[in-house]
């Protein structure tokens, strides 16, 4: 699951169909990707970061901070 992609478009309050169409994919794909099922292409969650107003990497789940960038964490 990719919670910062639902919280997101909940914050934008925007609708599943309505996000997928201002990017341009189809509803079931955003969907896919916002539980983990599906991985987007780097083009559409360039565009998803850029309605959002935040950063790829807090889309995904590799940063907390909306406008930060991943950090490598050492094992």
């Amino acid at each position: 699951m990719r919670p910062n992609m639902k919280a997101e478009r909940a914050r934008a309050g925007l609708t599943g169909k309505q996000v997928a169409h201002r990017i341009g994919v189809h509803e079931n794909a955003l969907l896919k990707w916002e539980r983990g099922e599906a991985e987007p292409l780097a083009d559409n969650l360039i565009r998803l970061a850029h309605l959002y107003g935040c950063t790829p990497d807090y889309l995904m789940g590799y940063t907390d901070d909306r406008n930060g960038v991943a950090v490598a964490s050492s094992r």
